[in-house]
């Protein structure tokens, strides 16, 4: 595999050179055929750093090279081995959309910092490099998944005979903060809801009555909803058929695959929440450019877990709740999943297997087209 083609300002650039923004100045920085790098003093002239590496190329970099690959046909660069790496991810690990997104983007990065280094060269240096480079100013849980992304790219490699020590395991993780996030009580939620927009009243409505987070309530199809022929009365309740979710977090456990019973309460949504825009998803609205596909979407009218997200602490702020709190703290939609549970609990009902929880006990599995879904008991709350 060739190595990643330079962009187009940088053509010139010799093998090893390259300009790097960092802390907010760019600076040049030329990396070694065994993966150190030597960064040229602040105020270099870019014409004098190239001539310097040049120089140094003729001299040193070819024959070195050479020593290199022919001595250890695994000693490639990363810029070799990182596409047989991600091919394996992708055809090995059953990686969702998103998160397969996030893989490809850390590769990217990886590419850009470490792509000219040699595999059986890397060090707990590489790693802090790294970590220095694309955590700086992040906090501890970007820092800690950074370091598993490592992990994951090293196990790979030496699967393959690439590196012989996994480096990542060496660095210490940080401690994760306590989550301060205030807790949304029910008089919060209806003042927020009062003001939303329709498609966030949706959003709001189906998260309290289904347990579920931004990301699952984003992602519901009016094609996830049966419906009976005729409503039946299941255990004393009105049931009008079954919503199905398939949780993400915890995807490829059984437990993340619920089919909760369609109340009054979830068919009233349901049915309201169809309008003039023509939608496949349950949460829609036209956003101001109708033909654009939004982030992690796939329809133009669908929107997404964050704008959701987003829009959600907007009218929470319109809403005047927690003002005087500052914004780090105030709840936010996720606090929705919080307070639902809360509320079933309250209403005495369980719902751990409402919520896609893996400890789930009291559950009806059943097999249907190879999936096994979760049939959760009917329950829904009086919250608007």
């Amino acid at each position: 595999m060739a190595p990643r083609r330079k962009k187009a300002d940088n053509q010139d650039m010799p093998t090893g050179l390259s300009p790097v923004k960092l802390r907010g100045v760019v600076r040049f920085r030329y990396r070694y055929p065994s993966g150190k790098d030597f960064w040229f003093p602040l105020g270099t002239h870019r014409m004098d750093a190239t001539e310097a590496a040049k120089i140094f190329n003729a001299e040193y970099r070819n024959p070195m090279i050479g020593i290199l690959e022919n001595n250890d046909k695994y000693n490639r660069t990363v810029n070799y081995w990182l596409p047989k790496v991600i091919a394996r991810v992708k055809t090995e690990e059953k990686l969702s959309t998103h998160v397969l997104t996030l893989f490809l983007r850390d590769c990217e990065r990886l590419t850009e910092q470490q792509g000219q280094t040699y595999t059986k060269s890397i060090t707990l240096e590489t790693v802090n490099d790294y970590l220095d480079e694309f955590t700086a100013g992040k906090s501890a849980d970007v820092y800690n998944r950074k370091i598993s992304f490592l992990k994951k790219i090293f196990s790979y490699l030496i699967d393959m005979s690439a590196m012989t020590y996994n480096w990542a395991n060496d660095k210490k993780p940080r401690k994760l903060e306590l989550k301060k996030r205030v807790r949304l009580k029910i008089e919060d939620f209806q003042a927020i809801h009062k003001i939303a927009p329709v498609f966030l009243q949706v959003a709001m409505e189906l998260s309290v009555q289904t347990t579920h987070a931004t990301l699952e309530i984003s992602r519901l199809k009016y094609i996830d909803c049966s419906f009976f022929p005729e409503p039946k009365r299941i255990d004393g309740v009105l049931i009008y058929g079954y919503l199905r979710i398939h949780r993400q977090k915890v995807q490829t456990k059984e437990s993340s695959r619920v089919e909760i019973p369609i109340t009054s309460a979830l068919k009233k949504i349901i049915s309201e929440s169809r309008n003039k825009v023509i939608s496949p998803y349950l949460v829609h609205r036209l956003s101001r450019y109708p033909k654009q596909v939004g982030e992690d979407c796939d329809h133009p009218t669908q929107v997404s877990s964050k704008y959701i997200s987003r829009q959600f602490s907007i009218f929470r702020d319109k809403a005047g709740i927690c003002s005087g709190l500052d914004k780090e703290v105030r709840p936010t939609f996720h606090e929705i999943r919080a307070l639902s549970i809360h509320l079933f609990t309250e209403a005495g009902m369980d719902p751990q297997s409402r919520a896609a929880h893996a400890d789930a006990k009291s559950t009806k599995i059943y097999q249907e087209n190879h999936v096994d879904w979760v049939r959760v008991p009917a329950g829904e709350l009086k919250v608007l």
